[in-house]
């Protein structure tokens, strides 16, 4: 019986320990919602540190069918233009659309894919790294 009784003071001990938004949450044991991580700042045109050459190169790429997204990849630690194709997000049915781009760093070494999960309003919600095989016949 004393076991049984430590078990529940244990218990007892947890859920008043624990972070609930009410008495109510608490009692049937549902915890809080966590808060949601920061989002990582936008990087746009008007983003400080960006080079002459790089802002040419986005303007030179930007059309009616291409918007052009800047993205810090990860890998290679550089900002990168990446020229998407408006058609493909805009008629995707999927709501976040992935869209991946291979590119090398800047000495011309280490090519790499980024994968870019885009939004209809071309925002990234995520973007992934991978190394490139390709094959030569």
């Amino acid at each position: 019986m004393n076991d049984k009784n430590n078990t529940m003071s244990n218990e007892k001990k947890v859920i008043e320990s624990s972070d609930y938004s009410s008495k109510e949450h608490q009692d049937l044991d549902v915890p809080s919602v966590p808060i949601a991580p920061k989002k990582k700042d936008r990087i746009t045109s008007d983003s400080p540190g960006l080079s002459t050459d790089l802002l040419k190169k986005m303007k030179s790429l930007e059309s009616d069918s291409v918007k052009v997204v800047l993205v810090s990849c990860e890998r290679c630690g550089e900002i990168i233009v990446v020229p998407i194709t408006k058609a493909v997000i805009l008629d995707s049915k999927l709501p976040v659309v992935p869209f991946s781009y291979v590119h090398m760093n800047a000495k011309r070494k280490d090519q790499h894919c980024i994968t870019l999960h885009l939004d209809h309003d071309f925002d990234i919600r995520r973007q992934r790294i991978s190394d490139v095989i390709i094959e030569k016949r």
